[in-house]
């Protein structure tokens, strides 16, 4: 997946004709003149030119997710290079230079740098010359994975400083639960060794670390809107309810990215869910893609004008932020991951003060818990609820816009939108010197933010999680047992994606066609759950089950089980409101996914004269039918 980048005098195609860039009325539009006659320049909204961006090269380069071991050989090409893209006038002796040094011809040198500055791209340098926006992944299974983090978590980093032997066991014994086969020991101690020592020494022993050499004593130094963006999560201080009873389901969860520079809020996502990796990745693609869809579904008077790539991103050590595909995500855009030290609450001081900024903001809203027993009081919070988590969006959504990036801001002296324009135009300047790079196709950024399972395709489909999906699609990846003899090294293995809210169809990339496909459930009759749902399912069916395997009708007729224990106490149980409710916020929100891509095709689409059915009622989230 390529990026697009809007520096000025840079050519793109806009409505199947080529224009250059010439200026920036504003940070949310582009002037752009055309390159042959008429010379026409107009005016266009960056969402319109990401939208309608269908350049060659993104054509012939699409996303395709490779190998670990490609994408840092990748990553070991660029660092070869990288010397010479920082270089503002370079010559042919400084690539010979570069050339000698690591041992490689001037060829292969100019190679590297004409594809990885067409693309922009760490994964552009894969071996694989098709490929381009690599994403890594782990060589254990995720669920294998999970099962890892969380004994580590919950038993190794603790004050009873159990064995490497008692840890194990408790990984074996997870694994077994879930089907899978455990991995070695020497993985483990491996693992247990890339934890940060001083969070072990903080954990286990009940040190206080305060490690500093090497590290600066406060936050490094800010100068533009996007250099350093911090993320993070908290509960939110308001009880929600549902929407068809009105009755308390809990208090949701918000993941939100502020600009360090300019203390403009960058993204959000709010959900009934807990927190993990999918909170993160949404976040992000909320705070990468310009925000006029979401402001126009709400109805939100007013601008949000950050969007685009950072240049560096500040997280804390929780397990959602150290998973590979985050890292590789980060590497693939030259995106600096950096972790905040133990022990060192400062260094993510500025998004945890917007946290506790906006918390203070919500106790003003019905319903709300305050932040502590006293302030609280006998205020009965559950009983005086009445907003639904989309009407707690779309109050987020308006403080954020017309509120808090408009109130002046201590530290600033001026309100972040002013801090935000400064940095944009320069003092006394009333030019844009840049626009933020942003990825070229917004469908393959939400594709690349999913969870990804490594899964070998078998002759009745591919398997996750006891459920088999099935495609005429697959085919070309089953593998004859008799091929598979002459030939052992013949390699049927996928990467899925999966969507936590909507776990009945997965995607693949397929390197033919250069883009994503959906595989379905094997039995299409089976209802469509979530991912909590698919865990309480499974659990459910386990009891059920003894003396074989789990085959995938054990797995819906416990949900249909569940489900009808639910129909029969949704209305007395709030932990089974809260599930509801969590499921219909996930349906709407994918429904303002497919309206946002399905525009974005339509555009696409109708500037290559192409047809697409609007009546078709099985149109899928990604385009990819």
């Amino acid at each position: 997946m390529g990026i697009i980048s809007f520096e000025k005098d840079s050519k793109i195609v806009f409505d199947e004709k080529e224009y250059f860039i010439k200026g920036y009325p504003s940070h949310t539009k582009v002037l752009i003149k055309q390159v042959e006659k008429p010379y026409t320049e107009i005016i266009v909204n960056v969402s319109e030119l990401i939208k309608n961006s269908n350049n060659e090269k993104e054509n012939n380069r699409s996303l395709v997710d490779i190998e670990q071991k490609d994408f840092d050989k990748a990553l070991e090409r660029y660092k070869i290079i990288e010397p010479l893209l920082e270089l503002e006038n370079r010559t042919a002796k400084d690539v010979q230079k570069i050339a000698n040094k690591n041992k490689k011809g001037i060829a292969t040198i100019y190679r590297w740098l004409s594809l990885y500055e067409e693309l922009g791209t760490i994964s552009s340098l894969s071996t694989k010359r098709e490929n381009c926006g690599a994403k890594g992944k782990s060589r254990l299974a995720s669920s294998v994975d999970t099962v890892i983090d969380s004994v580590i978590e919950e038993v190794y980093l603790t004050r009873q400083q159990y064995s490497l032997s008692t840890i194990y066991r408790e990984i074996v014994k997870g694994c077994n639960y879930l089907g899978e086969t455990p991995p070695t020991k020497n993985t483990i101690r491996n693992r247990i060794n890339s934890v940060n020592p001083k969070l072990i020494a903080k954990r286990r022993r009940g040190i206080k670390v305060n490690e500093t050499r090497g590290m600066p004593g406060s936050f490094p130094e800010v100068k533009m809107p996007l250099d350093v963006i911090q993320i993070d999560h908290t509960k939110v201080d308001v009880m929600v309810v549902d929407e068809e009873t009105r009755q308390s389901i809990g208090r949701p969860n918000i993941t939100v990215a502020i600009d360090v520079y300019s203390r403009m809020i960058y993204g959000f996502y709010i959900s009934l869910d807990a927190i993990n990796y999918f909170s993160v990745g949404q976040c992000l693609l909320h705070a990468i893609m310009p925000k006029d869809e979401i402001l126009k579904e709400y109805s939100i008077k007013g601008e949000w004008p950050v969007y685009g790539l950072p240049r560096q991103v500040s997280m804390d050590n929780a397990k959602e932020f150290r998973s590979l595909s985050l890292q590789n995500f980060c590497q693939e855009f030259r995106i600096t991951d950096v972790y905040r030290p133990v022990s060192r609450s400062h260094f993510g001081g500025i998004v945890e003060r917007l946290i506790g900024t906006c918390m203070k903001n919500t106790h003003e809203l019905p319903g709300t818990t305050f932040s502590n027993i006293l302030e609280k009081a006998t205020y009965n919070s559950e009983k005086e609820a009445c907003m639904t988590i989309s009407e707690l969006e779309k109050w987020y959504l308006d403080f954020v816009v017309n509120i808090y990036h408009k109130t002046e801001h201590i530290t600033l002296g001026m309100t972040p939108e002013e801090k935000f324009y400064q940095g944009l135009l320069g003092v006394g300047n009333d030019s844009i010197p840049f626009l933020p790079t942003v990825p070229v196709d917004n469908i393959k950024l939400r594709m690349a933010l999913l969870p990804a399972i490594e899964r070998k395709v078998q002759k009745n489909g591919i398997t996750i999680d006891y459920v088999t999906y099935f495609s005429e699609t697959l085919r070309k990846w089953i593998i004859p047992a008799q091929y598979k003899k002459l030939n052992p090294k013949l390699n049927n293995t996928v990467l899925c994606r999966r969507d936590p809210r909507d776990i009945s169809k997965i995607y693949i990339y397929d390197e033919d066609i250069k883009d994503y496909i959906v595989v379905p459930y094997a039995d299409i009759r089976k209802p469509s759950m979530n991912l909590k749902e698919l865990r309480d399912s499974i659990a459910e069916a386990k009891k059920a089950i003894t003396g074989r395997e789990l085959e995938p009708h054990d797995i819906f007729e416990a949900y249909d089980r569940l489900h009808s224990y639910v129909e029969t106490s949704k209305k007395e149980m709030k932990s089974v409101r809260r599930k509801q409710s969590s499921k219909k916020h996930q349906k709407k929100t994918i429904e303002l996914e497919k309206k946002i891509i399905k525009e974005s095709i339509e555009e696409k689409t109708q500037s290559l004269n192409k047809d697409i059915d609007d009546d078709d009622d099985g149109y899928e989230i990604y385009p990819i039918d």
